[in-house]
């Protein structure tokens, strides 16, 4: 079976592999590998691969990262609770001024 097959379908244990679609450019075929290798975390692992690190430096530097998400998700969540707030103070104003303009027409109906 030739690799620009249709159908072609490489086995996952043989690593990262793209076959070129009919019409495609190299760069394309490029970007597609490039996605593909990114997506499957074998460069992060690699990079942590290089060197040796100590389990107790494995696992300090994991604590920090897992603060820093901590820390994240919560200014996140207080952004959106200061969102919740300033929408529902805007919605308050623009109640009072619809009620505002209700009790203007009825003194004009009532003239």
């Amino acid at each position: 079976m030739s690799n620009s097959s249709k159908y072609y379908k490489p086995d996952e244990h043989t690593g990262i592999c793209v076959v070129k679609r009919k019409n495609e450019s190299d760069e394309d075929l490029i970007r597609r590998f490039r996605k593909k290798f990114s997506k499957s975390g074998l460069a992060k692992e690699l990079r942590e691969r290089m060197y040796y690190e100590k389990p107790c430096d494995k696992r300090r530097r994991k604590k920090a990262q897992s603060i820093r998400l901590l820390k994240k998700e919560e200014e996140k969540i207080q952004k959106l609770k200061e969102r919740a707030i300033k929408f529902k103070q805007k919605q308050k104003r623009m109640a009072q001024k619809q009620k505002r303009r209700g009790e203007r027409n009825d003194k004009s109906d009532r003239r």
